[in-house]
């Protein structure tokens, strides 16, 4: 096996209360989620997965008064990474935060038409160009300094509105990133014009640029502060299978130079129809030098019942071949109705099969491309995107319609 394996878990008060939040009524193995910083449990992944680097949550975006049982449980638990001999990387929540907690700030990201943008149910997105928002996560990842992480590690970082890719060739169609008053006056000052409503042609390809570099110097704050405490510093990177730099604002090569190491969450769990090969490619075509770990998902959060044995074993025997570490998905798996954490009892030590071959399946003409051409129902969802997505999360029957075409979208 290689040097290092990441497992991904979160866990603690918080992440039961982050569960109930984003889904309806959700049946939840709180013992489960309660023991996974346990010297037991870390001792028997140590043993059976060879795990060297541990994602642990300390931060889901709720207000500090809130999260105080959080830090206190996590912190509780350090002394047992340590004995165990694994580095610990502390979770932040990045550009979202729970609505109801900061109902009093105006940190909120807009759309062109002055929209709220959804995260998720119950969190919105907040903009990297808000300075109130800006101090907020400085000061509280200033506040984790002196405390024994051995990094930390800030999750879904994105600039405003994720668009959705046109299947036509011509790039973006609906609104991408944020229109706040913040950003439109950074752009304005710099441009002499207002952030455009359409995203096509040189107006586009302007405020594309513009959204990559405000990204990039949020990035680079939250960099310098992580790393003036000593520790390493990471954030997702969520699937490089589309252009990162379009759909999030992030620059791949930027975060490189910036990070100590790169993690890519994807839907592409190694077996008979997806791999990761082509996150190798993308480590050589870049020239990616510095550490890359890959945490890979079936189907996505709420869709992924516990995986089996020969998906650990493929895995480990992808990990082999490919220039990347794996890392080991360690929760939100949804079995038999109960959220829970992996049962490492249920599991042997993966077995790697160098001459296993991984294939990626055909990209088919998929429905969704279709729809995208009728020009009608691509004016509406232009128009619409934004309240459309927000019923999605906010909706339990609509998020279960919308679930088919969110699973084509990621294929």
């Amino acid at each position: 096996m290689k040097d290092r394996i990441g497992y991904y878990c979160w866990a603690g008060p918080d992440t039961i209360k982050m569960t109930k939040l984003k889904f309806f009524n959700p049946g939840i193995d709180e013992q489960s989620l309660m023991s996974s910083y346990d010297l037991e449990y870390l001792m028997t992944l140590k043993e059976k997965f060879g795990i060297t680097d541990f994602w642990a949550t300390y931060s889901w975006g709720f207000s500090e008064e809130s999260e105080k049982e959080q830090y206190e449980f996590l912190l509780s638990k350090l002394k047992n990474f340590k004995k165990a001999g694994i580095k610990i990387h502390a979770y932040v929540q990045g550009t979202n935060v729970v609505t109801a907690d900061f109902k009093d700030k105006d940190w909120f990201c807009k759309d062109e038409y002055g929209r709220d943008i959804t995260y998720y149910r119950g969190r919105k997105v907040v903009c990297v160009n808000n300075p109130g928002f800006v101090n907020f996560i400085l000061t509280k990842i200033e506040s984790m300094h002196g405390l024994k992480f051995d990094g930390i590690f800030v999750d879904n970082i994105q600039m405003g509105q994720i668009p959705i890719p046109d299947f036509d060739g011509k790039g973006i169609f609906t609104f991408a990133g944020c229109k706040c008053k913040y950003c439109d006056k950074k752009y304005f000052n710099l441009y002499q014009k207002h952030i455009p409503r359409k995203m096509q042609g040189v107006n586009g390809v302007r405020y594309f640029n513009f959204r990559v570099n405000c990204t990039s110097e949020f990035i680079e704050k939250l960099s310098s502060a992580v790393h003036r405490g000593g520790f390493e510093f990471g954030t997702n990177s969520f699937d490089p299978k589309f252009d990162t730099k379009a759909l999030f604002g992030t620059d791949i090569k930027r975060l490189e130079k910036l990070q100590d190491y790169l993690l890519f969450e994807n839907h592409s769990l190694p077996g008979k129809k997806t791999n990761n090969e082509y996150i190798h490619e993308l480590i050589k075509k870049n020239n990616i030098t510095k550490p890359v770990f890959v945490v890979s998902y079936k189907k996505g959060i709420g869709y992924d019942s516990e995986f089996t044995q020969s998906d650990f074993n493929n895995i480990y025997s992808e990990d082999k071949q490919l220039d990347f570490f794996a890392a080991i998905k360690g929760s939100e798996y949804f079995t038999n109705g109960k959220w829970h954490n992996l049962r490492l009892n249920e599991f042997n030590k993966p077995q790697i099969d160098e001459s296993e071959q991984f294939r990626v399946s055909d990209v088919h003409n998929y429905p969704e491309m279709l729809i995208l051409r009728v020009p009608f129902l691509k004016n509406l969802l232009r128009k619409y995107y934004n309240p459309i997505y927000r019923l999605r999360m906010e909706s339990r029957l609509f998020r279960k319609v919308m679930y088919i075409f969110t699973q084509m979208a990621l294929r």
